[in-house]
């Protein structure tokens, strides 16, 4: 058993849930009107529970917008518009506000609007102020042809992530104090995405199931190859630290630790060869940090 599912989260019954539906792109697209709509919804998780512990709750909004943006952004879709579902057990106002005002900052940052949403007050489903958040954004296609076919040869291109993100929170609360554990919020990579989409064939955004579950969903069924330095728990990074006090108290390897976490990169992109020297000039955080391959050595 992982440490993950022993944290109280299985990933391959997520899976097995997800293929049932037919599910398996980042989101969904029909075409009105001449454009092409993308659409998607997602939450943040056990995040909020550390919100909670630290009273804090002014980014908690933000990752709201992040986890729902990044991910249509896999479709190149510009953002346009975002709705939110808040339900809590009691209305706090002060409370409330800091969540809204925190989705109102994610709209600005991914450039779209709040088109509204909905607040629900539900006690017995939530105790006291405790609280869900659910997000929905739509985004528009200006690209409807884009060639997104990834090859074997191509170069896998990292994009830093800001910390955790959105992800892995069940098993962060069990392996820190609640009071450790980063609140830092998702990072949004529209302009990032969107303005150099011509450079880049795919792109995966890294959330549950790590590095290892994400980067094959853009890949038409090739595999892939890391470069060993990011898998590289001796590097002084947030992730290397965690690596290790996941490793001592739960005998963690790191391929299950990639199968959690972001490893450092919150969006991969597939890049040919002959983009990458441009794309890591535009992007300056970038790193390329492996390969498509034909088989997988990951």
């Amino acid at each position: 058993m992982s440490a993950y599912t022993e944290a109280g989260v299985d990933i391959d019954k997520g899976e097995a849930i997800a293929s049932y539906l037919g599910m398996k792109d980042y989101a969904s697209s029909f075409h009105a009107g001449g454009e092409k709509i993308v659409l998607s919804t997602d939450g943040v998780g056990t995040k909020l529970l550390v919100a909670e512990a630290q009273n804090k709750f002014d980014t908690i909004g933000i990752d709201l917008v992040a986890m729902c943006v990044n991910d249509i952004l896999c479709k190149f879709a510009r953002p346009v518009s975002f709705l939110d579902y808040y339900a809590t057990g009691t209305i706090d106002i002060d409370k409330s506000k800091q969540i809204l005002d925190g989705i109102l900052k994610g709209c600005e940052l991914a450039g779209c609007t709040l088109g509204g949403g909905e607040t629900a007050e539900m006690p017995g489903v939530y105790k006291g102020t405790k609280f869900d958040l659910a997000g929905f954004v739509a985004g528009v296609v200006e690209d409807q042809y884009k060639d997104t076919t990834v090859h074997s040869g191509d170069i896998l291109v990292g994009i830093p992530s800001s910390g955790p993100h959105s992800n892995g929170f069940s098993l962060l609360r069990k392996v820190l104090p609640l009071e450790e554990i980063p609140l830092t919020p998702t990072r949004i990579y529209v302009n990032e995405i969107l303005d150099n989409q011509i450079l880049i064939k795919n792109c995966a955004h890294i959330t549950g199931g790590g590095l290892i579950k994400n980067i094959p969903r853009m890949l038409g069924g090739l595999d892939f190859e890391l470069d060993t330095y990011v898998c590289d728990p001796s590097k002084d990074t947030w992730w290397a630290d965690l690596f290790w006090k996941c490793t001592r108290n739960n005998k963690m390897l790191m391929r299950d630790f990639l199968t959690v976490f972001n490893g450092g990169y919150g969006m991969v992109l597939a890049v040919e060869q002959d983009n990458v020297k441009e794309i890591l000039q535009k992007i300056p955080d970038s790193k390329v940090i492996g390969e498509v391959t034909n088989k997988c050595v990951a």
